[in-house]
């Protein structure tokens, strides 16, 4: 974990952008950005990698953009990974206190967290991040760090979030071609959260929809902890495409109508109809495309979050989310969002501005800016996420699963298979 005052890189790679973002912790807590910078994504699409060499030139460009925003050079970076290819399980497991008086011990914690990790991934997943969610002393729930207590039984629940190999594996060379070592590598719906979640929001339980160009990341919290994570592997490409199709326009005139006027507000058509039709160049009246603009945007958008409503509902944990949504990233500047955010999921939703953050008002408050802060922010407060950090390095137990994803990475920096 960085201590304070050492400057860290973040590099977020995304469908339609790469955002690298350069910072560090001041006394208070508080993440400063002193350096930023993106560029144009090029070669991935839905958190897959599909052409090395444009990925590559995609992040050369967007971190010489951050160096030269803050006179530094980078050459260690966190990253960010998505796609439908992350999943999760939940595992629970238990053992009996054999230590004089009951008294837990951190080599029985050790112990127990080593034997519920133990399980059964096909080869060619991954681990990416191990989540204590609690432990359980004699039944009782809850408990967030056990040593010291007196139970009979110790059991613990971890979260533990995989990807495919080799997705991974793309993703960490598109780095290394850019020569640049990893540090980590972060899954975006658990470095948003960070950026845009209050720890109230998290302890009480609440809902993450981060709507980027690709893919749609989803985090759900409880008692402090991810409790789901889900991508969708649709974003805001999709409605630009939509729009494209619907209106017979080219894909990038389709992106500047919808950055322009996109709206899923019921009065949508009255306010397109204050604008000037020969602003859009589109040879069509008002009234009709203000009626196919709000069906197509609204239509698409409905879509993609009944998807995720009913991904969730499937778990069943709707109903004990009292905080509601908090939506971020690019497409949740589109103007109406809340309101049918609210209406699909039947809970109330704001949009997540980075929190606890200090910089450029044009990154800060900017969401399309948050999974990169998250990201910063995650390798600042990494032991307050994955408590497995902390007791793997007391451990020294090669064969955790922290030790190994870390292994994985170093091998593929070194060119070995």
């Amino acid at each position: 974990m960085p201590g304070k005052d050492e400057l860290i890189a973040a590099v977020d790679i995304g469908t339609t952008k790469v955002n690298t973002l350069i910072g560090r912790l001041k006394k208070n807590n508080v993440v400063e950005i002193i350096g930023y910078g993106m560029s144009k994504s090029r070669g991935i699409k839905k958190g897959l990698v599909i052409d090395i060499s444009e990925v590559t030139k995609s992040i050369l460009d967007s971190v010489e953009l951050a160096e030269k925003s803050s006179n530094l050079f980078i050459d260690n970076v966190y990253i960010g990974v998505t796609g439908k290819h992350i999943a999760f399980e939940n595992n629970y497991n238990e053992l009996t206190i054999a230590s004089p008086n009951k008294i837990v011990r951190k080599i029985d914690v050790e112990r127990l967290i080593s034997l519920t990790n133990r399980i059964n991934l096909p080869s060619q997943y991954e681990v990416i991040h191990t989540i204590i969610k609690q432990f359980v002393a004699d039944g009782e729930k809850g408990i967030e760090d056990p040593t010291g207590l007196a139970t009979e039984r110790l059991g613990v629940e971890l979260l533990i979030i995989f990807g495919s190999s080799s997705v991974l594996r793309n993703v960490i060379n598109c780095v290394k071609a850019a020569n640049l070592e990893i540090e980590d590598i972060i899954i975006e719906a658990l470095a948003s959260s960070e950026a845009v979640l209050s720890n109230e929001e998290k302890e009480s339980g609440v809902i993450l929809l981060d709507i980027g160009g690709g893919t749609t990341d989803v985090a759900v919290y409880k008692n402090k902890k991810m409790i789901f994570t889900y991508c969708l592997p649709v974003g805001g490409d999709l409605i630009t495409n939509d729009i494209s199709i619907g209106l017979n326009i080219p894909f990038t005139k389709a992106e500047e109508i919808k950055k322009r006027f996109a709206n899923v507000d019921y009065n949508f058509p009255d306010i397109l109809n204050k604008a000037s039709i020969s602003e859009m160049n589109i040879n069509t009246n008002k009234t009709t495309l203000s009626i196919q603009l709000y069906n197509i945007v609204s239509s698409r958008i409905k879509e993609m979050m009944q998807i995720i409503k009913d991904k969730i509902d499937e778990y069943g944990i709707t109903n004990s989310i009292p905080c509601g949504l908090v939506i971020t990233g690019g497409s949740a500047q589109t103007k109406g969002i809340l309101k049918m955010a609210s209406t699909v999921f039947n809970m109330p939703s704001r949009i997540g501005i980075c929190i606890d953050v200090e910089g450029p008002s044009e990154v800060v408050n900017n969401p399309v800016f948050s999974t990169s802060v998250g990201i910063l922010k995650y390798a600042f407060q990494v032991d307050n996420f994955e408590d497995m950090d902390n007791i793997n390095n007391k451990s020294r137990n090669s064969s955790s699963f922290v030790e190994r994803f870390r292994m994985f990475i170093n091998k593929i920096l070194k060119g070995e298979k």
